[in-house]
């Protein structure tokens, strides 16, 4: 009856939440997504998690030692990343030594390529788009919502209910390795990918990069597919062919906007 009655009580929290999000009294504004949200990860949290991933993330992969790409990688993402809506923690790009067609980030600004994809997408632009495309799972927090919910309604509602100060430092504590990195690779929603290729539009815009280079990146995606070699961030970045059509139609839209 106890679990009963939590439930029920987090998903009647979860109900009114839009309710006051609209009335301005819970969540933050969050000018990526341009809506008020509730994340109850802090940002020192959430930087805490991204060292600790990290660390875990070079038990598992090798980083490149190619001095040329891996600096050609970081000027590329900071120019990007200057734009980017988020700015309350540094980005930092990673350049993973495999031939893969991969790319993903995780809490905290980090973003990693691997250099199969890099090698494959070739131009500076294309790599931006890409890029650009990770910094915008930063900037809405796709990433953080998804350890958010990976971390139940329990915490949720303790934490609405102010009947804990801060539980989230320690629930993500708990979280074993295998679980944090399963979440790290787990797919994105088709609304999170939709923002997230807005975003980058506007982003490569702003940072001076051809916004078009955003669908071209995906449109190379693309073709490995058709060829039979599936690129891996597909796995977890699906809903391709929608995404180009999304993505072209914004592109107009960026254009008009900013004209």
């Amino acid at each position: 009856m106890k679990d009963l009655s939590n439930f029920i009580t987090a998903l009647s929290i979860f109900l009114i939440l839009p309710v006051f999000s609209g009335c301005g009294t819970v969540g933050v504004y969050n000018p990526a997504t341009q809506q008020r949200e509730f994340i109850f990860i802090s940002t020192a949290e959430e930087l805490n998690m991204g060292t600790n991933i990290h660390e875990d993330i070079l038990k598992t992969y090798s980083l490149s030692t190619d001095e040329a790409k891996v600096e050609r990688l970081r000027k590329i993402g900071q120019r990007v990343a200057l734009v980017s809506d988020r700015q309350d923690y540094p980005y930092k790009f990673y350049l993973i030594d495999k031939d893969e067609l991969n790319a993903f980030t995780i809490p905290g600004g980090r973003v990693y390529m691997y250099s199969g994809l890099f090698d494959r997408l070739g131009s500076d632009a294309k790599i931006a788009a890409v890029l650009a495309h990770e910094i915008g799972h930063c900037a809405a927090k796709h990433t953080v919502k998804k350890f958010q919910a990976s971390m139940g309604y329990n915490l949720l509602a303790t934490l609405l209910l102010n009947q804990v100060d801060s539980g989230s430092a320690r629930q993500l504590a708990e979280l074993s390795s295998g679980m944090v990195m399963k979440i790290v690779f787990s797919a994105y929603g088709r609304q999170d990918e939709y923002e997230s290729d807005r975003l980058a539009v506007k982003y490569m815009y702003l940072a001076g990069y051809p916004p078009i280079s955003v669908e071209q990146a995906l449109e190379t995606l693309k073709t490995e597919k058709e060829s039979g070699f599936y690129p891996t961030i597909l796995r977890t970045h699906p809903h391709l062919d929608d995404r180009i059509k999304a993505v072209k139609s914004e592109i107009e839209n960026v254009s008009n906007e900013y004209q």
